[in-house]
């Protein structure tokens, strides 16, 4: 990321899904060197409902979906999920969402603490 918030900011502002990963895999969720702070504000920054990520693993714990397994998605940040990564539920006012629906544990902390905390 080396000080290029403002171009992931401006790429999620035109429709860029905040799951993409790289040829190596990596994401702005995974990066090495990503403070807290900067993927908060990236989280924080989005303004409607974003793309869905596609995939056959979960983002976050990399379980791969079967049958048994089913496939979520982060209602904030679009990232495809697992449940047990995505037990939480809240309602997310800046995309008009007005009943409880699935986040991540990452979305909830920035959808409750906000991203300068």
């Amino acid at each position: 990321m080396h000080g290029n918030a403002e171009l992931c900011k401006a790429l999620l502002r035109c429709g860029v899904c905040l799951a993409t990963t790289n040829n190596y895999g990596v994401s702005v969720f995974n990066y090495e060197t990503p403070t807290k702070q900067l993927l908060f504000s990236l989280l924080d920054s989005l303004e409607s409902e974003p793309k869905w990520a596609e995939g056959d693993v979960c983002s976050e714990c990399g379980a791969k979906f079967t049958l048994t397994m089913r496939k979520h998605h982060c209602r904030h940040c679009g990232r495809l999920v697992c449940a047990r990564c995505s037990e939480q539920t809240m309602p997310i006012l800046k995309y008009d969402l007005q009943k409880a629906v699935r986040v991540c544990q990452i979305c909830s902390d920035v959808l409750t603490m906000g991203h300068g905390r």
